[in-house]
């Protein structure tokens, strides 16, 4: 806890205070500490300046930086400490006005060096510390923007919103978002205060107009973490909103464009997360309309039809109303109303506007009142806009009001607006005319009435598909009246009284004579008499009348109603006409005349014809005459069509035809073609029911005029008429199919000016509905053959030949269109037909393919796009069956690929002959070019792999659980499993054939192996984890009962195993692990375990079974005992004990199984083969050092020896992948068994290394070995080697291998090994180690290894078990000087070739590394033991008989000693009593050159080892005189006194090789740290040394003047006072008979020169 001092002094730690310190803190941005030590004030103003120009370049604001002084020459040297609080927040405004100018930039490179001008300059770091997070915080995921935060002076842990980005500094990593979203919502937002202020503060300092130009990512990233609040629809709460809300509305309010622009989409997401109360959305609601802008008034709009789409908004407030009606002049918003209505469903806003607006009509004093019916009046006056729903509720709305007395009219456009409604959506009409009837049904008569709607009334009953009874208005009051309770009495006489046999009349006479007569006396009730008798009558009276009665009798009913007589009279209802008339024989002669206007210039108008024909047409002709007008002749047609279309079965012919053709084509060319939509939909009808009951007329392309159905399909606005002329379309195409499909297909392909233009969810619905009729009545029609039902194969015919043609137009059809056609089509051809469709659809892309080429360039992006319609097309057709049909129609399509064949045609079987001509019908290959036939080929694998990678398929599959997915798919497991093994090796054959002789072929052929790889493995793949287990049972135990099955499939299966417990980690998703089944399968397996040398089919299934088998024990519980694992260990071991007959892939495998059952399962039988698993393992291990070491010289280029056994031309050709989850049979190089073995040695000393102790000495030497072959020690520390660093780690004699035997898995075995070694116990390891030092001793690197290992297990058992550890080395230090460290030393007196000379020394640095970490443990009194041995050790060397060997220990205890001081400096002083002794005596015995030859230690000639060792060991004892010097305490003055004379004779000693670079290098430092060590006597000394200037020998002249050179530059100026003894010196070798002596004199004076002045010398 801080202290109140404490907390006193941070809060006076002010940015100026931090800035006053003495020692000045090196800031910056674009370089490191170091370099920004070096900066000086002038080169970072240089930096800011060119920055600042490269911003002019970017930017013309940075232009009125120039009358800014910010960047002056006066401001080089600017200390912003020292100002006053006024300056200060001046140059605060000036600062934060220029980071707000450079916040876009900030990535810039120039923006950066302007940055690091102000860093260094004026401290922005930390007098502006949260203005720079804030300004550039939109850049959070950037580098710079990590670098920027790590230099803040910025006290992250008192600020709650930004604390949280300390934890990435150090790191610099860029900070995600969500650690953002993360902290806004831990802080109560109060990052969304900091930010909105910000943005506050940035328009009062440049303005809002810059900030939205120049700011974009600012008021993205302010929504951005606005959104973020609600990833979590649980966290919004009322307390989350009223902090929100208010951002939201100044959002809103703000007049920057792009921040209404967040603030909107903020409530779109917000509508979006949350259900909203009535207030919120009120308010909501209220501040979209009040404050909307002419500039954002679409988006606001869209806004608020979200707000209403998401939300149950019940009313909008008064003020809000009339708001939205008194809108700005420049906003146009019911037109911008109407433009959303076609884009988006707006029916939930329009229900509400008019509900409000009809009660603001109402109010007569509200100045609004006009303005209310005038918005009403718009928003209704294109009925094409509105949906079913909103015509409804305006309907009742209007309707309703109208029927309370308040009729909204002006002008009578509202009655307009009513009747185009009523038309439009007749069946919504209805059902509120239904409804208001029932509540007051006088009211709604008179408001019909009164609107003119009776006509709209009768349209609408007509139109709605209802039952008879609901047909007159008469039947439905009579079960009213039948409600009123009356007694039985009154009942019967009531009946009696209204019975109809009690007023009938019986009539008498021919009822079609009697019917002229009454017509021509105008007499209707009794027409209407007669026209019942007729209809009673029926077919037998009308089959008994001449045909020119009756049809004289139908001219005049026509005349009569057709011009509207009867509906004037209303006596006569023309449903009695109909059914008078409906069992009439008429002649499809007399029709036709009834159906054409006779005027010679009309077009409908037939030629004149002779005979009674001529007679018949007369009747017609004389009725209606030339001059009868076209308003006329249009009533009769609409009577005469309402008549045909009454009966059952029309009167056919061509003539009749092509006379309704015209009729329509002459509607569609009158310019008010919508006002007849009734005629239109008569005729269309008529049409419909000739072509369904054609009697005895041929029809053919040329009786269905097409072009006339599609011009009025893409023309009308009527959705009814719409569905009738689709309906035709599917009527006649039982007749004219490729005509009906040829033409049809333009209707789905242009959009059109009509109903199809605006498609919108009914529309579709039509067409989903036209396209499966179409399918499927051509597909299931007899046609020209006659026959009832087709067969399969005729129906598949017809399916293709339909498919083809669908596909020809396919690509025009546009997008949103194409997902509803593709699941029509798919409902209607069913799943058993699914794939041949999308076949067809595929070789029709490919039929239309070209190879690109620098001509079609410019259409590679068209037939991309022409790709991607027939993908979506097919893709779509798929989805709509379930998943199981979808895989199998996926099935039967690589089926097909496969009988495809190559690029040679296959030979066709007599069996499947049938089969092969449905194939050429979807692709015929011989009419095509290869190219063709490879690119479909190659398309349709493509198009599989998209569809098993469709989130639709996966999505639906996961909807099952497992004993659905088990049930479905398990018929179609084993299937699949077959198919991806056809697929792959139909692929692998036709990529082994190729022979390098076509490049392109080849190249094909790779790419496409690799597609149908990647097809077969999502085949196997897709299939769930239950059903895999089944299939993977079965089909090894056919394997094993039967043996007829594949090796193949078995691979196959295996790796389906593999991959679902790699992944899942069992075959079960919802029951966790099933370890019934995993033991089933283990039982099958270990079958296919067994020692195999010949069969390479059975040796690959062992190897993968194995690897199958060890993912088994992974997954399984641990096992305390297991039969059927045992089974598997007791394999393990049998086979691995033959390792040197069997392949070592085989045996790897083996091991790696082994080494899992140990790690695993803690069994008996693990246990038990322990020991002998782990001997064979080392043996093998053995014999990959000595194959090493044999082939030390083999060229890594060359090919391996245990190359590919299988596939190895395929894998040349395709690129093959290996797989993570097996070998597959598969030779990567000999490191293969090795990795093996070591992996199993590891587990095996994981698990039960108190076991195995006896083996822990070979496991230890093995473990040097093949450190020294594969890399060095210290680099394994790293278990995490990156394969590509692998090169790395080169020995002399190493090789190289590949693929996955890299040095990396090496390396990382090794590791792992280490890790086992270091926990060994004390007790235990020296013995193993003295084993290994007696077989390692001539074996430099492995002794290294082996002390680098010994090291390593000091500082690890020194962590865990320091105390132990310290009474263990304190028993066993004698055992390790004696029998470890001192034998190893000896290598130095074994080994003595002079290229070995540097390893050597390595060796000994490992060995004293070891010593030191001893040293590191125990005290000074434990540890002096050990220094004492290595001395006795060593002493006898000085002796004069001594051989050679003991002499050089010298040298390693010298060597010891220098180390010894480098760990542990002054702490290693103590023992160096009698080292410096050694030392003293070495350079004594060592000087060639006061010695006689048989007096020296030491001698060799120069180049030899004996002179390097030499010079070596004269360096090491001038090191260690020199370190022990360092330290006055130590070294007294007989210390001084004692090594004086034998450093200053080293001068003398040139004899000895290198003897100048001990002078420079190691003798001067000596001297001067003895002069230091006693000052007294260093004159004496110093005069001792220019003694040797007056030898008699030039070299030792010169030498000496070297060391005199380096010293003088060592002391410094404190050699002045020892001039008097150096000048005399100096004056005698200045003209020195040696040229070379004379140089070095001078260069020495002009030194001393340089200190003291020219003048010393002059005085000398």
């Amino acid at each position: 806890m801080a202290t109140s001092l404490t907390s006193q002094l941070e809060n006076l730690r002010t940015s100026a205070a931090r800035h006053l310190t003495v020692e000045k803190r090196h800031v910056s941005l674009l370089f490191d500490r170091k370099e920004a030590g070096k900066l000086t004030n002038e080169t970072a103003h240089r930096i800011g300046v060119a920055g600042l120009e490269q911003m002019k370049r970017i930017d013309p604001i940075f232009d009125t930086e120039i009358a800014n002084d910010l960047f002056s020459d006066e401001r080089v040297d600017f200390v912003r400490s020292m100002l006053e609080k006024e300056a200060n927040e001046s140059l605060n405004k000036q600062i934060e006005k220029l980071l707000l100018e450079l916040s876009p930039y900030l990535q810039h490179f120039a923006c950066q060096q302007v940055l690091e001008y102000l860093v260094h300059t004026y401290q922005i770091y930390s007098f502006n510390a949260e203005t720079l997070l804030l300004t550039f915080l939109p850049f959070h995921e950037t580098k710079v923007y990590s670098r920027l935060l790590r230099i803040l002076d910025f006290d992250w842990t008192r600020s709650k919103e930004w604390q949280f980005m300390q934890q990435y500094l150090r790191s610099e990593t860029p900070i995600p978002f969500s650690s953002i979203s993360k902290a806004t919502l831990a802080s109560k937002h109060s990052i969304i205060s900091c930010i909105t202020d910000h943005i506050k503060k940035a328009v009062d300092i440049v303005g809002s107009d810059y900030l939205e130009i120049k700011h974009p990512s600012l008021f993205n990233f302010h929504a951005k973490l606005l959104l973020s609040m609600f990833n979590d629809p649980e966290k919004v709460d009322e307390m989350m909103l009223a902090k929100l809300i208010p951002f939201i509305e100044h959002g809103i309010k703000s007049p920057m464009k792009s921040f209404r622009y967040s603030a909107m989409v903020v409530i779109s997401q917000l509508v979006l997360t949350v259900k909203l109360k009535e207030d919120v959305l009120n308010s909501l609601c209220k501040l979209l309309i009040t404050k909307i802008r002419s500039d954002t008034s679409t988006a606001s709009l869209n806004t608020l039809m979200v707000v209403f789409q998401q939300q149950n908004v019940e009313n909008l407030s008064k003020n809000t109303l009339k708001k939205l009606l008194r809108h700005d002049e420049d906003i146009d918003m019911w037109k911008a109303l109407r433009d959303l209505s076609e884009r988006t469903d707006t029916s939930k806003f329009y229900n509400i506007l008019w509900k409000e607006l009809v009660a603001l009509s109402r109010d007569f004093e509200s100045d609004e009142q006009q303005l209310a019916i005038d918005v009403l009046l718009e928003t209704s006056d294109d009925a094409s806009l509105l949906t079913s729903e909103q015509a409804k509720t305006f309907l009742k709305l209007i309707l309703e009001e109208a029927m309370s007395g308040n009729l909204i009219d002006k002008k009578n456009k509202m009655k307009g607006n009513i009747r185009a409604i009523g038309i439009r959506f007749a069946k919504q009409f209805d059902e509120i005319y239904e409804e208001l009837k029932e509540k007051d049904k006088k009211a709604l008569k008179r408001i019909v009435k009164e609107i003119e709607l009776e006509d709209v009334v009768q349209m609408a009953s007509e139109y709605i598909e209802v039952a008879p009874e609901a047909a007159s208005e008469d039947v439905e009051e009579v079960p009213k009246k039948v409600h009123k309770p009356l007694t039985a009495t009154e009942k019967a006489a009531q009946l009696a009284a209204n019975s109809e046999f009690s007023k009938r009349e019986v009539f008498s006479g021919d009822p079609i004579k009697e019917a002229i007569k009454w017509i021509h006396q105008k007499k209707w009730e009794k027409v209407e008499w007669a026209l019942n008798e007729m209809a009673q009558r029926g077919e037998k009276y009308f089959g008994k009348k001449v045909a020119d009665d009756v049809e004289e009798f139908v001219v005049e009913i026509v005349k009569i109603c057709g011009n509207g007589e009867v509906k004037s009279n209303g006596n006569v209802d023309a449903s009695s006409v109909k059914a008078a008339l409906a069992g009439a024989n008429l002649s499809p002669q007399f029709i036709t005349s009834l159906l054409t206007k006779f005027d010679d210039a009309a077009e409908t108008a037939p030629k004149r014809a002779k005979g009674p024909a001529a007679t018949k047409k007369n009747v017609v002709e004389k009725t209606f005459g030339n001059d009868e007008s076209w308003d006329d002749f249009n009533g009769r047609v609409v009577f005469v069509l309402d008549l045909l279309n009454a009966r059952q079965v029309i009167p056919s012919s061509d003539k009749v035809l092509a006379a309704i053709f015209g009729i329509v084509k002459q509607t569609n060319s009158r310019s008010d073609a919508e006002s007849s939509s009734y005629q239109q939909h008569l005729a269309v009808n008529a049409i419909r029911k000739i072509l369904e009951h054609p009697g005895k007329t041929k029809i053919g392309s040329s009786e269905v005029d097409m072009d006339c159905v599609i011009e009025t399909m893409r023309s009308t606005h009527n959705h009814h008429l719409l569905r009738d002329c689709l309906r035709l379309i599917v009527a006649a195409a039982k007749h004219t199919p490729n005509s009906v499909v040829k033409h049809v297909m333009s209707v789905f392909t242009f959009m059109g000016n009509g109903m199809l233009r605006k498609d919108n969810e009914l529309t579709l619905s039509i067409v989903e509905k036209t396209v499966e009729s179409l399918f499927a009545t051509i597909i299931n029609s007899g046609g020209a053959l006659g026959q009832v039902v087709l067969t399969k194969q005729q129906q598949t015919e017809k399916l293709i030949e339909l498919a083809r043609l669908f596909a020809a137009s396919a690509v025009d059809i546009p997008a949103h269109r194409r997902a509803r056609i593709a699941q029509a089509i798919a409902r209607a051809v069913g799943s058993e037909n699914a794939s041949t469709v999308v076949l067809v659809l595929v070789s029709s892309f490919c039929a239309r393919w070209q190879r690109s080429t620098d001509a079609g360039a410019q259409e590679a992006l068209k037939k991309g796009s022409d790709q991607e319609a027939y993908d979506d097309l097919a893709i779509e057709l798929l989805s709509t069956l379930n998943p199981f049909e979808q895989l199998s129609s996926v099935l039967e399509m690589c089926e097909y690929v496969r009988r495809l064949g190559g690029d040679k045609a296959p030979t066709t079987p007599k069996s499947t002959i049938t089969k092969k001509d449905l194939d050429t019908m979807i692709f015929d290959r011989t009419a095509q070019t290869l190219p063709r036939i490879r690119h479909f080929r190659y398309v349709v694998v493509t198009l599989i792999a998209r569809i098993f990678s469709n989130r639709v398929l996966i999505e639906r599959l996961a909807a099952y659980d497992d004993e659905e997915l088990l049930k479905n798919a398990l018929p179609l497991g084993k299937r699949l499993i077959e198919c991806s093994v056809e697929l792959d090796e139909f692929a692998n054959k036709e990529a082994n054939a190729q022979d390098g002789s076509d490049p392109q072929a080849q190249r094909y052929w790779v790419a496409f192996a690799s597609k149908t790889e990647i097809v077969s493995e999502k085949l196997r793949h897709l299939l769930p984890g239950g059903v895999a287990a089944r299939l993977i049972a079965d089909v090894l135990q056919e394997c094993v009962n039967e043996k007829k099955l594949s090796y193949k499939m078995c691979e196959k299966v295996l790796q389906l195993a593999n991959i679902k417990l790699g992944h899942d980690g069992y075959l079960f998703s919802d029951s966790g692990i099933n370890e019934k089944e995993l033991i089933t399968l283990a039982q099958a397996l270990n079958k296919f375990i067994v020692a195999e040398t010949k069969s390479e089919e059975k040796m690959r299934m062992c190897q993968n079974s194995a690897f199958t088998l060890k993912l088994i024990a992974k997954n399984l519980p641990s096992q305390s005992e297991s039969l059927v694992l045992a089974d598997t260990m007791q394999r393990c071991v049998s086979i691995v004990s033959q390792y040197q007959k069997l392949d070592e892939n085989l045996t790897g495998n083996v091991l790696l199984l082994a080494g899992e059952l140990i790690r695993s399962h803690n069994m008996r039988s693990t246990i038990h083969h322990a020991s002998s698993l782990l001997k064979t393992c080392l043996a093998t291990v053995q014999e990959c050092i000595q194959k090493f070491s044999k082939s030390s010289q083999f060229d890594s280029s060359a090919p391996s020896p245990g190359g590919s056994v299988a596939g190895g031309a395929g894998r040349a050709n395709r690129g093959h992948r290996i797989r993570q989850q097996s070998l597959g049979g598969n030779k990567f190089g000999s490191d293969t068994l090795l990795i093996c073995s070591l992996t199993c040695i590891q587990r095996v000393f994981d698990q039960f290394a108190s076991f195995v102790v006896e083996s822990t000495g070979d496991v230890v030497i093995r473990y040097c070995r093949l450190i020294s072959r594969f890399g060095d020690p210290s680099e394994l520390l790293s278990l995490n080697q990156p394969s590509s660093s692998s090169n790395a780690f080169q020995y002399d004699g190493g090789s190289q291998t590949s693929g996955f035997g890299s040095k990396s898995g090496i390396h990382r075995r090794l590791s792992c090994i280490r890790r086992s070694l270091l926990s060994i116990e004390m007790r235990v390891l020296p013995a193993h180690i003295v084993k290994a030092v007696g077989e390692l001793k001539s074996e430099k690197k492995a002794l290294c290894a082996l002390f680098n290992l010994l090291s390593g297990f000091i500082e690890t058992q020194h962590q865990q078990k320091p105390d132990a550890l310290r009474k263990a080395v304190v028993q066993l230090r004698h055992t390790f000087v004696a029998d470890i460290i001192t034998p190893s030393l000896e290598f130095r007196s074994q080994q003595r070739q002079a290229e070995q000379f540097e390893n050597v020394e390595k060796l000994e640095h490992t060995v004293f590394n070891f010593v030191v970490s001893i040293a590191s443990i125990l005290s000074e009194v434990e540890f002096r033991p050990v220094v004492n041995e290595l001395v006795a050790w060593a002493e006898p060397g000085l002796e004069s008989k001594a051989d050679l060997a003991s002499r050089l220990r010298l040298v390693s205890l010298l060597h010891f000693a220098n180390d010894l001081y480098t760990s542990f400096n002054s702490l290693a002083l103590p023992y160096f009593g009698r080292i410096l002794e050694v030392a003293v005596s070495v350079l004594k015995r060592c000087n060639a050159t006061l010695l006689g030859a048989e007096e020296l230690l030491l001698s060799g000639k120069r180049g030899s080892i004996e002179a390097l060792e030499t010079d070596l060991v004269l360096t090491l004892a001038i090191d260690v005189i020199s370190n022990a010097a360092r330290h006055r305490d130590f070294f007294t003055i007989d210390r001084c006194q004692l090594v004086s004379d034998v450093i200053v004779d080293e001068l003398v000693n040139t004899k000895v090789e290198g003897h100048e670079k001990r002078c420079s290098d190691h003798l001067v430092a000596a001297i001067y740290r003895i002069g230091n060590a006693d000052p007294d006597n260093f004159p004496e000394l110093l005069n001792k040394i220019m003694l040797k200037t007056r030898d008699s020998r030039p070299k030792i002249r010169y030498r000496t003047l070297i060391v005199l050179d380096l010293l003088i530059k060592e002391i410094g100026d404190g050699v002045q006072p020892h001039l008097s003894i150096l000048l005399p010196f100096l004056n005698e070798l200045i003209e020195d008979e040696n040229k070379q002596v004379e140089a070095q004199c001078q260069k020495v004076i002009n030194s001393l020169q340089h200190k003291f002045g020219e003048t010393f010398w002059s005085g000398s």
